[in-house]
């Protein structure tokens, strides 16, 4: 029987045709023609743009559950800063109530190992074949870095989720992450450990900056300042403070912070200086109720939108200064003068500003979306440099960052674990929404806590999880485990 994770699909061409219909190839991977596929460059970038294409899509027959934009908005939900106000609008609610993922058969379960899969299989496809395309040498590094960026990406999402922390202080990491699949193959195979999984994760990374530059038509693709922001996310994550700090600020060069005006313009707009990458909406790809803005914007004409906005943790707003640009992108206290809603939308104490579409109310879901931005990269330089002892550096490289955005700012003169706590917390201001709050608490071993905000009962269900609970592990899909004999569930 085949593995649930080999199900897939290659599509091609995806960002240059019209409908749904039209750009998502049913076929599974073992029937495609990759031979072709992969005949030329030119057929090949056609690939990879397929690949790009199919992160943005809903998956499960799912309008919430839109690929990697909507696990953006699931991995804050299941923290305590991105909060649902209500429980008038069921989307993300089981995930916000850590349900989804403690359920087998549930979407918010399925979805990722569905997606990243998805991409991986792809992926595999372009490595495997990339190589005797006709075309230049120069074209075929492009496409096969991009693809091992894509894998490596891919699976360092996955381990995260369906693994244990990885614990640097417990090398090798043997606890059970995920199946390890390289080539293109039905064979269902046994998770590789975490351990395995973040070697390969680095290897994928390292023979990628061999192969890419920092030049690229489109901002939506990988180039080599993103493969060095993988290398920063990763290292940090593993605790590898040295290689956390030289990767972040490798990769954020040539990127500059957005002024204060350029903060307050939406968080839409892939032009924008310091998005390193990010995905770009072009008019013929609307996904309209199934789209980024659809649930994270103030003003996309959505039920979603008008009826269950969503607000940030009130502990941790109310700790902004004031003259922080930061604070407007929530209102505490909104009005119709001060706060931007669809016709007749709810406003509610606390609620999200910082995500907006052109128009009031907006009538298009066409906004892009970031992944990866230059702040990210100061923040996890900052962090590494405060955990590797060094405060002056540390401090040093968070002032180049807040000062842009409060002007009141003072160079931090803390040291140790209050300095990695000032830096902690303008990471979670800072990078609200676009979806790093659980895999944070997850990596540092800290506890779900919710105590104490705006956090009402009827909507979390569930206010404290200790760390190292089984409950930061997400559950193999019972479809995986069905069609995968060689593969075992995670602790119940």
């Amino acid at each position: 029987m085949k593995a649930r994770y080999i199900t897939l699909v290659l599509a091609l061409g995806l960002l240059t045709t019209a409908c749904e219909k039209d750009y998502l190839e049913t076929s599974p991977t073992a029937s495609i023609d990759a031979g072709a596929a992969y005949a030329t460059t030119k057929n090949a970038a056609s690939a990879i743009n397929g690949i790009y294409r199919a992160m943005v899509v809903r998956y499960l027959s799912s309008q919430g559950h839109f690929g990697h934009p909507a696990m953006m908005i699931i991995i804050d939900a299941l923290g305590e800063d991105l909060v649902l106000s209500n429980t008038s609008n069921t989307w993300h609610l089981p995930e916000q109530r850590w349900q989804a993922h403690r359920s087998e058969t549930s979407v918010g379960d399925q979805l990722p190992y569905e997606l990243y899969y998805r991409l991986i299989g792809n992926a595999n496809i372009g490595i495997a074949n990339i190589d005797n395309a006709a075309g230049t040498q120069a074209e075929r590094n492009q496409v096969k870095g991009e693809a091992l960026g894509i894998r490596a990406f891919s699976y360092f999402n996955l381990v995260q989720l369906y693994g244990k922390r990885y614990d640097a202080a417990a090398k090798p990491n043997s606890q059970p992450g995920v199946p390890l699949v390289l080539t293109p193959t039905t064979a269902g195979l046994p998770r590789a450990t975490v351990e395995e999984i973040y070697t390969q994760i680095n290897k994928d990374l390292a023979d990628a900056a061999t192969l890419l530059t920092s030049a690229r038509s489109f901002k939506s693709h990988i180039n080599l300042e993103v493969i060095k922001g993988f290398q920063a996310r990763v290292a940090l994550t593993q605790q590898n403070w040295a290689d956390a700090a030289k990767y972040a600020a490798e990769a954020r060069k040539g990127y500059s912070l957005m002024t204060t005006a350029q903060y307050q313009e939406g968080f839409s707009d892939i032009g924008n200086p310091e998005w390193i990458w990010g995905f770009d909406h072009v008019e013929d790809q609307s996904e309209f109720f199934g789209a980024f803005h659809s649930y994270m914007s103030s003003n996309y004409n959505s039920t979603n939108i008008r009826v269950t906005p969503k607000v940030i943790n009130s502990l941790l707003y109310d700790r902004i200064p004031a003259t922080d640009v930061r604070s407007k992108m929530w209102v505490k206290t909104p009005t119709t003068t001060n706060s931007i809603v669809p016709t007749g939308g709810v406003r509610a104490p606390y609620m999200n500003q910082k995500f907006r579409l052109p128009g009031t109310p907006s009538t298009s879901a066409m906004g892009d979306i970031p992944y990866m931005r230059a702040a990210e990269m100061y923040l996890i330089e900052a962090e590494a440099q405060a955990r590797l002892g060094n405060a002056t550096a540390a401090a040093s490289v968070l002032f180049d960052l807040v000062s842009k955005r409060d002007p009141s700012y003072k160079l931090s003169t803390s040291t140790g674990t209050q300095l990695i706590d000032e830096i902690l917390f303008n990471r979670r201001i800072e990078l609200w929404g676009e979806g790093f709050r659980f895999t944070d608490l997850k990596r540092m071993n800290l506890p779900l806590n919710r105590n104490g905000a705006n956090i009402s009962s009827a909507v979390a269900v569930l206010f404290d999880v200790a760390p190292g609970d089984v409950q930061w592990e997400f559950l193999i899909p019972r479809r995986e485990i069905n069609a995968n004999k060689a593969i075992v569930q995670n602790p119940l």
